[in-house]
């Protein structure tokens, strides 16, 4: 009796911690410096490299990551995309590519426009993405398609996350 009452108690703390984890995962929470802003304007973003609709691909996957503020006029993002580069980093027994890196460079503005300040100014921010494009190598084989789509939603998050955790 008394070990099935613990074995219900211990059932009982899994399944509270389980709801915990699961109920925060893809919660952005704004802080009280931010609780003001409801909306974000992304202005079109600037394309200072030769790879082909990278813009486009950023400004909808930071479209997608300011969701919770909606579209509007309190706030706007602004950005210029000044680097992207895939090339290899290893190489096989037949000197052909293996592993590769991207490196992608950009800087951005945030604005609070119903206050008038600048909220993050990042002059020089910079995200590198290896990937594999050969099997058994610990990760799936990715193609610089495939690799710069990840890179792009990474970047988007790792900007909207450093946004509102800052503030």
């Amino acid at each position: 009796m008394i070990f099935n009452l613990l074995k219900f108690k211990i059932f009982i703390i899994l399944i509270s911690l389980l709801i915990i984890i699961v109920s925060g995962c893809g919660y952005v929470s704004r802080s009280e410096k931010l609780g003001h802003i409801d909306s974000v304007t992304i202005s079109p973003i600037g394309n200072e490299t030769l790879e082909y609709d990278l813009e486009t691909d950023l400004a909808e996957a930071l479209r997608q990551e300011f969701r919770p503020w909606g579209e509007g006029t309190d706030s706007m993002f602004t950005g210029l995309i000044k680097f992207y580069e895939a090339f290899p980093i290893s190489w096989d027994q037949n000197n052909m590519p293996e592993q590769y890196r991207i490196i992608f460079r950009m800087s951005f503005v945030f604005e609070d426009l119903k206050r008038n300040r600048v909220l993050r100014d990042e002059k020089n921010y910079e995200r590198t993405y290896d990937f594999f494009v050969v099997e058994n190598r610990g990760q799936p084989p990715e193609t610089v398609k495939e690799a710069k789509g990840k890179l792009v939603k990474e970047v988007a998050e790792e900007i909207i996350s450093g946004i509102v955790e800052e503030w």
